[in-house]
C-alpha cells in the first residue's frame, strides 16, 4: 500500500500534471491488484 500512499500525497501536494496523472493511474491499478489479492486469500 506504500505506492498508494505516495500517489495520494502527490495528488494532494504535487504541481506537475504528468505526475498527478501517473498518481491517478497508480491508485487505480494498485487498488485493483490489492482487491484481487485479498479475494484470492479469502478463498485459501
Amino acid at each position: 500500500m506504500g505506492a498508494i500512499i505516495m500517489a495520494k500525497v502527490e495528488q494532494a501536494q504535487g504541481s506537475n500534471a504528468d505526475a498527478k496523472a501517473l498518481a491517478d493511474s497508480i491508485i487505480s491499478s494498485q487498488s485493483a491488484e490489492i482487491t484481487t489479492m485479498r479475494n484470492l486469500l479469502k478463498n485459501l
